[in-house]
């Protein structure tokens, strides 16, 4: 997976919404450009046991409602500060809905130094989806 770090920061920075806001305005260039890993790849890692971590970006209702296992809570407008007690040497995949989030999480992250972080294509509403 490549994707082109200066313009992903670049797209971050020129838009007019924090990681935290709540806007339905994410600019598409940043969902465009963060690393995404499909539902599919996702459901293999767990079955492999592999090491990463899941990020929940949405807020405690959703999550509550439903989430992926094993799921760490951290609602968009918390990750600024909540950040930092993510490991930075492990895979981190963040999800959201349906992407748009945590394409701004990890366009972020990506931005603080999280080299591993990629967004759920697709979100938990793709989660959701797969088969059993």
């Amino acid at each position: 997976m490549s994707f082109n770090f200066g313009a992903v920061l670049a797209v971050f920075l020129a838009g007019s919404a924090a990681p935290g806001d709540s806007g339905s305005a994410t600019p598409a260039a940043i969902q465009a450009l963060s690393p995404v890993i499909a539902p599919a790849a996702v459901k293999a890692l767990i079955a492999t046991s592999a090491k990463f971590v899941l990020v929940d970006v949405r807020q405690p209702e959703e999550f509550a409602a439903g989430h992926i296992d094993g799921a760490v809570l951290m609602p968009l407008g918390t990750i600024e500060t909540a950040y930092r007690s993510l490991p930075k040497d492990t895979k981190l995949v963040v999800y959201c809905r349906s992407g748009h989030r945590s394409a701004k999480a990890v366009a972020f992250l990506v931005a603080h130094g999280y080299r591993h972080a990629v967004s759920l294509d697709g979100g938990f509403t793709a989660w959701s989806a797969l088969p059993l």
